[in-house]
């Protein structure tokens, strides 16, 4: 459950690329993806179960797991439905995924599907050789990729069993590399604690395994018998799965959604005592509390930090470092070179050669044209351009997509703004290249530079995301605000 959480919280804020892909090919090139329908190669179930899924202790949807034998495997069949208020609206999140596999249950053939909001987008690929090939579709585009890989590669729903086989034959559990096609990702799940109990599950008392593992820094606790059934999953950030009667499972008012706003439990919760108000703060002071700040980018042009004690101006301390190859790369979901970008780019720029102005241009034309809506799916550049709907994560994703055709580096923060409800709300904005130095942008505010309040905790392309969910128990204090920054 922990990879589907962190899998559908990615697509609801930011994509994230943990590892880049070693070689990228356009989407006309032949990738050698499964020739065999993976529906038909299945033969009887062998298991099937299903769970409600809870969120802050209300029931917000289910997910289904089976497992059927093949002449050479396994063929695994995964989905779920989730239905979250995000930003005050309520989406419908809908991900499935049929897998083939080995007989050690190793991965050779995938499909993936997202469906949630107005966007939508598939992942079809195998496992061959040391290498995974991936064709990623939307509506509007089909991406390839290839790269290479060391060892075999699981999928995170059988962790319970292949740690439950583990301990049938006296072995240690070595940990479970897993693999999102969306997020190109690769994530090596490991068991941090592990312990024996009683527990009645299913009403009858059980021999339990309680397994605490971790992924990218989060953890989730699971509850697995000796046979390797998962009873009950729990997240530290909120989200619980409970094994059911496929009945109880389905039971579930497709009219209603959870009470609490998955935006507000995640934010931060402070209070901006300065006078100078946050959308006209140039500078600022804060002091973090329980950052792990060996996982995040503070440092950074137009941020600095002194032990616990963060600054940010607006316009910048110094010019940073130059720009790197990957801030003008093409790559999945950002689609720099198509046609239809690379023709509204040169529209929204027209005779204008300052790059900076040219910037600003675009940050207006995203901000005025972009009709403001929370999204919770895969962001596509092309899609995003016909369709001029979305989030933070929308305007940040075209907006790099749309400078990168321009041949200006270009990348997405991931962080948190200060909002005047009193949180600091996750957040994607823009960071671009230009005179020798970077400049924020934020087409979702409409802002250039992006204000004070702005803290970046990692930046890249769609790479970050599920490192950012790393962190909680954590708080923001307001120190200081100015309409100035301090002298250089």
């Amino acid at each position: 459950m922990m990879k589907k959480i962190l899998f559908i919280l990615s697509a609801i804020w930011w994509v994230g690329t943990l590892w880049y892909i070693h070689r990228s090919v356009a989407a006309q090139d032949k990738v050698p993806v499964p020739d065999v329908d993976i529906v038909k190669v299945g033969g009887e179930i062998e298991k099937q179960d299903w769970y409600s899924v809870y969120w802050q202790g209300e029931k917000i949807g289910y997910s289904m797991k089976s497992v059927q034998r093949t002449a050479s495997g396994y063929l695994i069949n995964d989905l779920s439905y989730m239905r979250l208020p995000v930003g005050g609206t309520v989406r419908e999140i809908y991900a499935k995924s049929l897998l083939t596999t080995d007989s050690t249950f190793a991965i050779t053939n995938f499909s993936f599907d997202l469906q949630s909001g107005d966007y939508n987008a598939t992942a079809d690929g195998r496992i061959d050789d040391n290498k995974i090939y991936v064709v990623l579709r939307t509506p509007m585009s089909e991406d390839t990729a290839e790269f290479e890989i060391d060892g075999k590669i699981y999928p995170s729903s059988m962790l319970p069993e292949l740690f439950a086989a583990a301990k049938r034959e006296h072995k240690e559990f070595p940990g479970l590399m897993t693999f999102d096609p969306f997020t190109v990702s690769r994530t090596l799940y490991e068991v941090v604690s592990q312990r024996r109990t009683k527990k009645s599950f299913g009403g009858k008392e059980r021999d339990i395994w309680v397994v605490q593992v971790e992924a990218e820094g989060l953890h989730s606790k699971m509850w697995i018998s000796d046979d390797g059934t998962l009873w009950m999953e729990r997240t530290e950030n909120g989200f619980m799965q409970t094994k059911e009667s496929q009945e109880e499972a389905l039971k579930f008012d497709l009219s209603r959604s959870g009470k609490q706003d998955i935006l507000k439990g995640f934010a931060i919760m402070s209070f901006w005592k300065p006078k100078v108000q946050p959308r006209q703060a140039k500078y600022a002071k804060f002091h973090l509390e329980g950052f792990k700040t060996e996982l995040l980018e503070l440092e950074d042009f137009n941020q600095r930090l002194s032990g616990d004690t963060l600054e940010v101006c607006a316009e910048g301390f110094e010019p940073g470092a130059k720009p790197t190859p990957a801030d003008t790369a093409e790559e999945p979901f950002i689609q720099c070179h198509d046609l239809r970008i690379v023709k509204k780019a040169r529209e929204i720029a027209g005779a204008e050669t300052d790059t900076i102005k040219i910037l600003e241009r675009i940050n207006s034309f995203l901000y005025e044209n972009i009709e403001k809506d929370y999204q919770s799916a895969i962001p596509s550049a092309v899609d995003i351009l016909k369709k001029m709907r979305g989030d933070c994560n929308e305007h940040s994703t075209l907006f790099v997509t749309l400078a990168r055709a321009l041949g200006i580096p270009a990348r997405i923060n991931v962080g948190v703004v200060y909002r005047e409800d009193g949180y600091f709300y996750y957040h994607a904005w823009v960071q671009a290249y230009a005179g020798g130095r970077w400049h924020t942008f934020d087409p979702t505010f409409g802002q250039a530079p992006a204000d004070a309040s702005h803290i970046k905790f990692l930046s890249g392309s769609l790479d970050k995301q599920v490192q950012i969910l790393r962190l909680a128990d954590i708080s923001i204090k307001v120190l200081e605000a100015d309409t100035l920054c301090p002298r250089r």
